[in-house]
């Protein structure tokens, strides 16, 4: 997920996006731990960038409003 497109989602959805992607990154060590060979090798990693970039523009908002 580009920036561009984080920036413009509501941050209730952003939240919710989070909790998708950390339970897609849940499974994907599920299924890697259970000798299943993987589609993506890369997913979890992807996903892990694509929540803390989600995570950050949540952070950056919060702290926009506590200036206010």
């Amino acid at each position: 997920m580009k920036v561009k497109q984080i920036r413009e989602t509501p941050t209730e959805e952003l939240l919710s996006q989070v909790k998708e992607a950390k339970a897609k990154i849940l499974r994907a060590k599920v299924k890697k731990t259970a000798s299943d060979v993987a589609k993506n090798p890369l997913e979890v990693r992807t996903l892990r960038r694509d929540v803390a970039r989600m995570l950050t523009v949540v952070r950056e908002r919060e702290r926009q409003q506590e200036k206010k």
